[in-house]
């Protein structure tokens, strides 16, 4: 506990906005950041820059860094000695100063680096021969400037090298603004350099005593900033600036910053403060973005902001409107649903947590001291007569001004309020739903009371208030239904179920979703779309949702801010006025876990994903980048006569290869997002598109002799693809491929073929005929054979769900997922209880009937992307369940049992199930089957201590 507590409070200091108060509550920026474990070389990290390809070159302790196509890697052109200063010069070349380094990196085609050494420059110019150090680096139209030695070299555009003594004192990093360089003098002022020596500038007094450590060209004139706030000088004079820097620099001296694409301005300080100004000097944000000092900012061709500092690399998305809450804001664990109440956020999870906006800093979560206060918590609603609560015990609510919440049904186990929806049509009125039935309340003499309650036998996939007194859902095992109530008391006054007769037909094997967007109410079942129109539904396309992967899984809102589609891997968003949904990158490239999205009562509209909760600020300038490309990083030629040769990612002409040659490719794209996926193709060799698929890498040996057109396409995981890119490729026939050869083989061929054909011609075809007939024949009776193997191999025969086969290649595939992303793994053991009596009484036959009852009730009842039920062998079942911790587990497993002895006892035939649940994170090393067996040792607790329930277990029992 006192760990945590220090753990938490070194992360408040790490978020702590101290410069930028405010009354509302506002989220942190997007931030992925990269510690000296991920990066390929050692802190410090004092310098970065962006190519005009949209690649980022980073100086470190031991060389310089790139990050391209998502992927980190280490120059060795540059060397590892360690890098000081790293500079795009305006031709585009990279130029890096360091310990005995000074030189220019070139890209060359084929990919790779050259190093050009330009110390012997300098030393033409009078830099003393030994140990050298370049401290700094900057570029006017004149030419490079670097400082060593306590002097500045001038590498002028006509080759020549101008060496300049600093004056004494004066700090070895040059201000460029422009294309004027200074250099301040504690004590003195600012020195502007001139052609041949520096003089210092009139009127710049006031910074003499000021750490100024950046200069921009501002309205007509230069914009410093300095240790106290902003300066500016017309050419004649500087004068203080009365702006919230004056404040915001007191409190964090700025050590760097850089003039944005916007027009604003972005400021780093010693103590790892980022601020951001607008362009007229305002102050937007301010916060903590790295431990220790922060050395140096950078923004991207995406308009994100890349941060260096003493010990890692960030990137901060201050392009996208979205801001977030989670593990910095104390919130921790799996999170359901938030809301607006009282002032304050309230985010439930592991209970029900809140925050209220905080002028003095970050807003800070806490939990709720209700009774029961870590109780898991699905679904909240602010409302102005109280928060209603949705939990694993049922509904209560926080009436006005109450401390603790009140029940408004007796809590009762299993019978969890997973989502809440207020009525479109009467703000008095609103929906609770559990799994089995829809709990309408109303309000009297302003308090939430229970109305009525309908049952609706199974899961509703997408619940929707189409007009006044009427709901809609979609149904797990077909078709939709509709209830109509009595508006005024809320008493189901009739039920209809929606299938193939209303025209809804439902895929084999699979239920309906209903998803709504601009008032159509659309039904998804597998690839089938249809919509309402009157009483019938007819079929129907979705509005266009770039990268849609999941249809099944779509849900949709609409209000104030817009047009609001999701599943769980993705976000789109339609904004006010537009006529198309743009899809969302709001994460750090990780899959976010989407659940809800709503429009609370402060006005502003969160997202409430597995982990956190984004904001969104539609007012935020979001800038606009240009589109990523996909591209090649490297392409070698292979063969086997030669050794292998790099050749050019953007050739003039087409490249020739020579016979028999083969292909190294590795894959790239013109973004800084790390995960990303490719797809590729090349008609004439094989014309379909591949798979997606991360891999980077992809090989061809002997391509066979003609023109091909290589196509490749890129898309950051989840998102649109880009636009495919081509590369262009002839192959060289082997010599007795040419045409003269064939020509000359073919004539002698023909003369032996008729001499032969009149000897044995009725032969060789008899021959021939049966030969192809046995050919054909076995070829076929493989290929029935290997459909018929593939198809038993990961499928249970009598259930249709996995089988154990393909538990035991799915268990490891979670397991290494969860250690990769520290995610806690849970698996069930399930046995149906006295099923050789049940078999016994009735028969094998209807035993085997139970059990396929049995297992889609247990496969519906799991709708997670990763998670798994499978048939381990006679009546036992295994669930495989990634990212869910016990709390989780042993809500899952209370469902299904539950699930299970309701449905089989509708069926006439009713039985139960004993659940043995195991949780772990896994640790390198473990062996993943030990989960199974920890789990089945809390079976067997529960089968000796009366069955028909549910026991979990820990590692250390086995």
């Amino acid at each position: 506990m006192r760990f945590r507590k220090g753990l938490m409070a070194l992360l408040l200091v790490c978020v702590l906005p101290f410069a930028h108060a405010s009354t509302t509550l506002h989220g942190l920026p997007l931030l992925r950041q990269f510690g000296a474990s991920q990066l390929p070389a050692a802190p410090t990290y004092p310098g970065m820059v962006v190519d005009r390809a949209g690649n980022l070159y980073a100086a470190s302790g031991e060389g310089v860094m790139v990050f391209r196509s998502g992927v980190w890697a280490l120059l060795e052109a540059s060397g590892e000695a360690p890098v000081y200063s790293i500079m795009l010069a305006r031709d585009g070349s990279i130029h890096v100063a360091g310990a005995g380094v000074f030189g220019r990196l070139l890209r060359q085609p084929d990919g790779t680096h050259k190093f050009v050494d330009l110390l012997p420059r300098l030393a033409s110019a009078g830099l003393v021969q030994g140990p050298v150090e370049v401290f700094s680096l900057g570029e006017t139209s004149r030419g490079v400037h670097a400082v060593s030695a306590g002097a500045l070299f001038v590498l002028e555009k006509d080759g020549s090298t101008t060496r300049m003594q600093l004056p004494a004192g004066a700090r070895t990093r040059p201000l460029v603004a422009g294309d004027e360089v200074f250099f301040r003098v504690p004590g003195q002022g600012l020195y502007r350099v001139d052609k041949a020596a520096m003089v210092l500038v009139e009127g710049m007094e006031s910074l003499a005593k000021l750490r100024v450590p950046a200069a921009w060209p501002y309205r007509g004139g230069l914009l410093f900033a300095a240790a106290d706030g902003f300066h500016f000088s017309d050419g004649r004079r500087v004068r203080k600036l009365d702006t919230e820097a004056d404040a915001a620099f007191r409190l964090h001296e700025p050590y760097t910053g850089i003039a944005l694409a916007d027009g604003g301005f972005a400021i780093g300080s010693f103590d790892g403060t980022i601020m951001r100004f607008s362009p007229d000097l305002h102050l937007l944000d301010s916060f903590a973005a790295c431990a220790g000092e922060m050395h140096d900012l950078v923004e991207d061709r995406e308009g994100a902001v890349w941060i260096s500092g003493e010990n890692g690399i960030a990137r901060l998305r201050w392009s996208l409107p979205w801001t977030r809450y989670g593990r910095l804001h104390g919130l921790g664990g799996r999170i359901f649903d938030s809301t607006w109440y009282d002032g304050r956020l309230w985010v439930a999870s592991m209970g029900v947590w809140s925050a209220q906006p905080s002028a003095a800093g970050t807003p800070m979560f806490s939990l709720s001291q209700w009774p029961r206060r870590d109780l898991e918590t699905f679904a909240l609603e602010g409302t102005n007569a109280g928060l209603l609560i949705g939990d694993r015990y049922g509904l209560a609510v926080l009436d006005p001004g109450q401390t603790q919440p009140r029940r408004l049904l007796p809590p009762a186990l299993g019978d969890s309020v997973s989502r809440l929806m207020p009525s479109a049509f009467d703000a008095r009125r609103m929906f609770a739903l559990t799994n089995t039935k829809i709990i309408v309340l109303g309000q009297h003499d302003g308090r939430w009371q229970l109305q009525a309650q309908w049952q609706i036998g199974g899961a509703a996939l997408g619940v929707y208030e189409v007009v006044a007194g009427e709901l809609w859902a979609g149904d797990a095992s077909g078709g939709a239904r509709r209830w109509r109530f009595a508006t005024d008391s809320g008493q189901l006054l009739a039920e209809q179920p929606f299938g193939p007769k209303q025209g809804l037909p439902a895929a084999a094997g699979k239920g309906t979703r209903l998803f709504r967007s601009d008032r159509v109410l659309y039904a998804i079942s597998g690839q089938q779309v249809h919509r309402l129109q009157g009483e019938r539904f007819v079929a129907a396309v979705l509005p266009v949702l770039p990268g849609l992967q999941a249809p099944m899984e779509l849900e949709g809102e609409d209000n104030a801010k817009g047009s609001f589609a999701w599943t769980p891997r993705q976000l789109w968003w339609r904004k006010p006025g537009a006529s198309t949904f743009q899809l969302q990158q709001v994460s750090d490239s990780r899959v976010p876990g989407f659940m809800t999205v709503a429009l609370h009562r402060d006005g502003q509209l969160r997202v409430v994903t597995r982990d956190s909760v984004l904001q969104l600020d539609p007012a935020a300038i979001e800038s606009v980048a240009t589109p990523p490309q996909a591209r090649l990083d490297r392409i070698e030629l292979q063969g086997p006569n030669h050794p292998p040769v790099l050749l050019p990612l953007l050739p003039k002409t087409t490249p020739h290869l020579p016979a028999g040659a083969g292909l190294a490719l590795r894959f790239g794209v013109q973004s800084m997002e790390p995960e990303v996926e490719f797809r590729y193709r090349m008609p004439g060799y094989h014309d379909e598109w591949s798979p997606w698929t991360a891999g980077r890498e992809l090989t061809y040996q002997r391509l066979p002799a003609g023109a091909y057109i290589f196509q490749l396409q890129a898309r950051v995981l989840g998102g649109a693809p880009t636009e495919a890119m081509s590369y262009p490729l002839q192959v060289a026939p082997f010599w007795y491929q040419r045409p003269w050869v064939r020509v000359g083989f073919g004539v002698a061929g023909l003369l032996f073929v008729v001499a032969v054909v009149r000897l044995r011609t009725r032969a060789i075809n008899a021959q021939n005929r049966l030969l192809e007939q046995k050919i054909n024949e076995r070829t076929a009776e493989l290929q029935s054979a290997n459909s018929r193997l593939s198809a038993l191999a990961v499928t249970d025969g009598l259930t249709g769900i996995a089988n154990r086969h393909a538990m035991e290649k799915a268990l490891p595939r979670a397991w290494q997922r969860c250690l990769e992303q520290q995610e806690p793994l849970a698996v069930m053991m399930i046995d149906v209880d006295h099923f050789k009596q049940f078999n016994d009484t009735y028969g094998h036959h209807i035993g085997d009937l139970q059990l396929r009852r049995v297992a889609q009730t247990l496969d519906a009842q799991v709708t997670g992307a990763e998670e798994l039920v499978a048939r381990y062998g006679g009546e036992e079942f295994v669930l495989i369940l990634p990212g869910c911790d016990g709390q989780m587990a042993m809500a899952l497993g209370e469902r299904l049992r539950s699930a299970v002895e309701q449905v089989t006892g509708a069926a006439g035939q009713r039985v139960t199930i004993s659940v043995g649940v195991a949780v772990c994170t896994p640790v390198p090393g473990e062996d993943p089957m030990a989960l199974v067996r920890c789990a089945d040792l809390a079976l067997y607790r529960g089968k000796r201590e009366g069955r028909n329930r549910v026991e979990i277990a820990t590692l250390d029992a086995e």
